[in-house]
């Protein structure tokens, strides 16, 4: 519900959206009709799901993906959050034990850092939001270390040669650089 009801936020971020399921077709079509006609939890109300769900009755593809997680159930997946790049490559998972709810500002902010990183060669620290300082690359020789404990460059502030952060403002996680 959470998810169909952000879907747009997520599409704005070039993300879309598929879900799996373990129960069969009939159960879906009824959850989403639930879910459509039935269902007013924290200000959402007729939420329509529309992005692609999947029937995996086999459970097949929640075994693969590791799902079925050991002392919770074993027929129920887990609520599991796999960020797959464009080129079909898992980033991040974030498993969620069956009682506990998926915390939705953490996955756009994940998104977000993943394609921050990709677009800037850089990584986040612990607690990154967008705008703040980001981490950038260990030096790869001691030419380069010594340069960047050396330089003056006051946009690169150096703790010790591997750990260098740098400004990376809002505006730039925004609207980053495009690649071809």
């Amino acid at each position: 519900m959470t998810f169909a009801s952000m879907q747009s936020d997520f599409a704005a971020l070039n993300t879309q959206l598929v879900g799996l399921s373990i129960d069969g077709l009939y159960s879906h079509i009824a959850w989403l009709r639930t879910i459509k006609e039935k269902i007013e939890f924290n200000g959402m109300k007729n939420i329509e799901v529309t992005f692609p769900l999947i029937e995996d009755i086999t459970m097949n593809v929640a075994k693969k993906y590791g799902m079925i997680q050991p002392g919770e159930s074993s027929t129920k997946a887990v609520r599991a959050v796999f960020f797959i790049d464009p080129k079909g490559v898992i980033r991040a998972m974030i498993y969620y034990p069956l009682s506990l709810g998926r915390n939705f500002d953490e996955l756009k902010r994940v998104i977000i850092a993943l394609q921050t990183a990709d677009a800037y060669s850089i990584a986040t620290p612990a607690n990154w939001e967008p705008g703040d300082d980001v981490i950038v690359p260990t030096a790869g020789s001691c030419g380069v270390a010594k340069e960047r404990m050396d330089s003056k460059d006051e946009s690169v502030k150096c703790y010790d040669w591997f750990f260098c952060t740098k400004k990376l403002s809002l505006e730039q996680v925004k609207n980053p650089p495009v690649t071809h």
